[in-house]
């Protein structure tokens, strides 16, 4: 068969038995799942056990790419990593862009399944078509930067790599998955190739996709590549702040968590998008992209000269910044490049030295718990110090590195002080200053999640109709179509910056175009695929144990007002917006979508695999 747009083939990887074979991409999983998340969830619904222990062998860890994965469109480098959380014991799928996703389209593959575990280290290393299962003990107990480096020295430059750390292999489900320094962060994933003793999967290839209607998909990559470069957003702020672009807008609307969520504002002046703008040395962009948000900052001066990192992002100025009261950036930049190093997620980690720090001010915890440190609000060496303990997984660094969801657990007085939904610790938007993000936050399929739907954008950026921080009105409706939009976009290969920019009726006819699969062609019958996966993801998570109960936010929200900032006495009770949410889906009132839902999205139902 011909394909276009996909290279047609999936890698099948059995690390017990040390087989590899290739399989045929099946026509019909194309056209109804895309790829990418999509490929993903349909392979770990079929195939994963219920039940199943997400650090054990039947686990599996599906990388997978999209049809415009590698191709010429604009911001067409991403791909995703799926499997069962540890952090979550949920579904997980982490995105990452670089250049790994369009390496392993050019080496023949759409995606590659792990199954099983070895019984020693070893590397995938994929080569135009043909793959391998290389001893890696050396490589084991090395960071992932030196593992880079190594591995680039062992094959050539242009091997892609994807790899973890010490965290990792220490099964830390804070672990992620550093790839040529974009990483496959939240949730765990690092862990579950650990538990696997897969140390890397190396690929390198020189094929190309194929296009379907060469002239009509060039015009297509024009437009949008136009549009993406007049926009300005995606054509002149990111370009030149990064993801720091909303640093200052997110503290002037009271949207900035501080201080574990306690607060909105800070006793001295925020860090803001210029502040951290002095430290970037240049731009750095993913394949084929015009926006060249990634930075490579360093440090020029003082205890922490020398210290550089790709970033440091929006996420880690604040989850080392103000969620840990900490104004001194060099800090952050050297806990962003430990967490790359050590293959951590920086989101998470940052919320767990702001969690402790929060528990040491409240005295729940004294420095004879902490090995000596001094956690104390905007103690910036101490924030070093603590991830690198939870990096190596040392002294209090082994408990540490479970995450916030355990930690309230292990500290006596310290539950319900975690921001963390269904076991993922929130990122840096308070839900009680938006109730868009209250509602994402809570449906959210891999927990605290600002990926899934990114609400603030209707509330505060539209030009037109803005609707605001805190009303509720809309705010379902936006969520689920958010939500549908974003994982179409997940299935695509693009980046979610572009899809902020270009519309769907802009982007379907890439699809078409390219592949020159019909049903594409229709913005709807995309959005479609978008509402069908997410769909099966939440059959996923429910016969895994989800109920509708987890489906919420911290209490603390609902009863804990905001006591600063521009939204000042803000709550937030997220249950009238689950229930309408679970209306708008076509779910029962227990959050279950119906068998008429099912039948309209094509989603095969075996009531025997989900738990009722």
């Amino acid at each position: 068969m011909v394909w276009n747009g996909y290279a047609g083939k999936i890698l099948e990887v059995d690390l017990t038995s040390g087989t590899i074979e290739p399989v045929a991409l099946d026509r019909n999983m194309a056209e109804q799942y895309v790829g990418g998340k999509g490929f993903g969830i349909r392979t770990i619904y079929d195939r994963l056990p219920v039940g199943c222990d997400p650090l054990g062998p039947d686990n599996i860890l599906v990388f997978a790419t999209g049809p415009l994965t590698g191709t010429s469109a604009p911001a067409s480098g991403r791909m995703e990593l799926c499997t069962k959380s540890p952090a979550t014991g949920l579904w997980l799928d982490s995105n990452a862009g670089g250049s790994f996703g369009p390496e392993l389209k050019y080496a023949g593959y759409d995606a590659v399944v792990v199954t099983g575990a070895s019984p020693s280290p070893v590397l995938l290393l994929i080569e135009n078509g043909s793959a391998s299962l290389v001893p890696a003990g050396d490589y084991w107990g090395v960071d992932t930067i030196e593992t880079h480096r190594r591995l680039k020295e062992t094959y050539t430059i242009d091997h892609k790599i994807a790899c973890i750390g010490q965290s990792g292999e220490l099964l830390s489900p804070l672990a992620g998955v550093l790839t040529e320094f974009r990483s496959f962060g939240r949730g765990g994933a690092g862990a579950v190739m650990g538990s696997k003793n897969l140390k890397a999967v190396v690929v390198n290839g020189t094929g190309a996709v194929m296009t379907a209607d060469t002239r009509e998909f060039s015009r297509m990559v024009r437009e949008s590549t136009n549009e993406l470069s007049n926009a300005p957003d995606t054509g002149s702020a990111k370009p030149e702040f990064g993801t720091n672009v909303i640093l200052s807008l997110m503290d002037y609307t009271g949207i900035h968590p501080v201080k574990n969520f306690h607060q909105s504002t800070l006793e001295e002046k925020p860090i803001d998008e210029h502040d951290v703008r002095n430290y970037y040395e240049r731009h750095r962009a993913c394949f084929s992209c015009t926006i060249r948000c990634s930075k490579i900052a360093r440090v020029k001066e003082g205890p922490l000269k020398g210290a550089f990192t790709e970033g440091p992002e929006y996420e880690t100025v604040w989850s080392f910044g103000s969620q840990c009261g900490n104004t001194d950036i060099p800090s952050i930049i050297e806990a962003e490049h430990l967490c790359d190093a050590y293959g951590l997620d920086a989101v998470s980690v940052g919320n767990v030295v702001g969690f402790l720090m929060d528990c040491f001010e409240r005295k729940l915890i004294t420095a004879a718990e902490t090995g000596g440190i001094e956690l104390t609000w905007g103690n910036s060496a101490a924030i070093v110090e603590a991830v690198h303990l939870i990096g190596k997984r040392e002294g209090p660094g082994r408990e540490w590195g479970q995450g916030v969801r355990q930690l309230e657990e292990l500290i006596p007085g310290a539950q319900g002080l975690g921001a963390q939904v269904k076991g993922l610790e929130l990122p840096a938007y308070d839900p009680r200053a938006s109730k868009g993000m209250a509602l994402a936050y809570a449906t959210s399929d891999r927990g605290g999640c600002h990926l899934r739907s990114w609400p603030i954008g209707e509330e505060l950026m539209n030009q037109t109709n803005p609707l605001g921080l805190h009303t509720t009105e809309f705010k379902p409706e936006i969520v689920k179509a958010q939500q549908d939009f974003y994982c179409l976009v997940n299935c695509s290969g693009l980046c979610l910056f572009a899809a902020f920019t270009l519309s769907l009726e802009q982007i379907a006819p890439l699809f078409q175009s390219l592949t020159g699969i019909e049903s594409f062609g229709n913005a709807m019958n995309l959005l479609l695929a978008g509402e069908r996966v997410n769909n099966l993801v939440r059959l996923f998570n429910l016969r895994e144990g989800l109920t509708a109960a987890g489906d919420t936010l911290p209490e603390r929200f609902r009863t804990e007002p905001l006591p600063d900032g521009p939204c000042k006495g803000e709550t937030v009770d997220v249950l009238p917006l689950i229930k309408t949410y679970y209306k708008i889906r076509g779910w029962t009132a227990d959050g279950k979508p119906t068998p008429e839902l099912l039948e309209k999205l094509a989603i095969p139902f075996n009531p025997e695999t989900t738990r009722p």
